[in-house]
């Protein structure tokens, strides 16, 4: 628990909002998605998904951004890499009009993909398949990135792939983007 506190408050004083973001890609994505402050239909339902699935890895806040990222980017297909249940992908398909892979083993490239953070703790070869997996436009989105000392040692590695272009870190989650025409660059971005 003291790590957490610890890691939220140096979260807090590393942390900027969209007035201290440079790239026009990443400030988009925090004033029209991270930042949408929009009911939506869906959110309802993701909050009785949450509650009715405990430990599966995202609170309320998480999984509205995940089922509002998917029609920003306009994303179709979808790899979810979870062991504990289905939930992420409930979540992900409501409202939006995805297809919805749970196995790397298809020969194709994946738009967003969600990892659970404990399911690459099981099986650290993962991250090399996925990030085959991955286009110019994709997204990986990692949930927990700062629940423990270990999951931080997880993000901080997965930001220095040579791949990785942009990295968002938004406490609970953490986008990990490989574009090639962007800089490599982090960002913390208080939600």
């Amino acid at each position: 628990m003291l790590f957490r506190i610890k890691s939220y408050f140096l979260f807090l004083l590393k942390s900027t909002n969209q007035h201290g973001v440079h790239s026009p890609f990443i400030y988009n994505l925090v004033t029209k998605c991270l930042y949408d402050r929009k009911k939506r239909k869906s959110y309802n339902k993701i909050k009785s998904i949450i509650q009715s699935s405990p430990n599966i890895g995202i609170n309320l806040s998480s999984g509205k951004i995940l089922n509002r990222v998917i029609p920003y980017f306009n994303y179709q297909n979808i790899l979810v890499i979870e062991k504990k249940s289905n939930t992420i992908s409930q979540i992900a398909s409501l409202d939006n009009t995805i297809s919805v892979h749970n196995s790397t083993e298809e020969n194709q490239y994946f738009d967003l993909i969600f990892l659970d953070i404990d399911t690459y703790k099981a099986d650290t070869d993962i991250l090399e398949v996925i990030i085959e997996k991955t286009h110019n436009d994709s997204l990986l989105l990692i949930n927990s990135i700062r629940s423990s000392t270990e999951n931080l040692k997880i993000w901080e590695s997965i930001q220095k792939r040579s791949k990785v272009t942009v990295t968002v870190d938004i406490y609970s989650l953490g986008f990990v983007f490989f574009r090639t025409e962007q800089a490599k660059e982090h960002f913390t971005i208080r939600k």
